[in-house]
């Protein structure tokens, strides 16, 4: 499952573990591999990991529903601004994938691509083969998301929604009754102060049928 994410540079003067690639998480002190598989530990301590939700939880296969564990990319390459960093790229994600709305937690990622016109990231992506780009765009070119609709479940919100919109229709046909009716008085009163009895009688009865045919004319669709 491909997604995307990004990555904080590595200071040229730090240690980088043998095999690894000068880049760390954004919310983590953990310096990629090119296959970084996921372990549930204390915060900043190891592979991408994060304190469970509630409590402490025993060992378990990462990524749980009840921690926040796992390794996270977006569905889509914009939604990666809210965490912004130096380096774009994408990832593939494999074994167990916990899948949001917006993106996952995967327990194994597989750097594909990574736009950067850094030379020491550059040169250490390309001996890994993790394809190098100089442009955001040539990168999802090549990589571009996938369709997960069918894979994503349908929004339990959705239905309730329809129900609340189908029901604004009767609440705003209310009010126009009650303007009709309330202008309907106001000017039975302004009839009352300025013209005679029979004026009077003939304006009600006009109202009276103007309003119950503006009704009829409101309640059909």
């Amino acid at each position: 499952m491909r997604g995307y994410r990004t990555w904080r540079l590595l200071s040229r003067h730090a240690d980088l573990p043998d095999g690894a690639l000068p880049l760390t998480s954004v919310t983590r002190h953990v310096v990629w591999p090119p296959t970084l598989e996921a372990r549930c530990r204390p915060p900043d301590v190891g592979p991408h990991a994060a304190v469970p939700l509630t409590g402490s939880l025993a060992p378990h296969r990462s990524p749980s529903r009840k921690c926040d564990c796992g390794i996270y990319a977006w569905y889509a390459p914009n939604d990666t601004a809210i965490l912004g960093a130096r380096v774009f790229g994408a990832v593939e994600a494999s074994g167990l994938v916990l899948m949001g709305d917006r993106g996952f937690r995967a327990e194994r990622a597989r750097i594909s691509a990574v736009v950067t016109r850094n030379r020491r990231l550059a040169a250490a992506c390309a001996a890994a083969g993790v394809a190098v780009y100089g442009r955001r765009r040539h990168l999802l070119r090549d990589y571009p998301p996938e369709d997960l609709s069918a894979l994503l479940p349908t929004n339990p919100n959705s239905e309730p929604e329809l129900h609340s919109t189908s029901r604004r229709t009767p609440d705003r046909f209310d009010r126009i009754v009650c303007l009709a009716v309330w202008g309907r008085a106001a000017l039975l009163a302004f009839a009352v102060t300025l013209l005679p009895a029979g004026a009077v009688v003939a304006s009600a009865l006009l109202t009276e049928a103007g309003l119950f045919a503006f009704v009829a004319s409101r309640a059909h669709p």
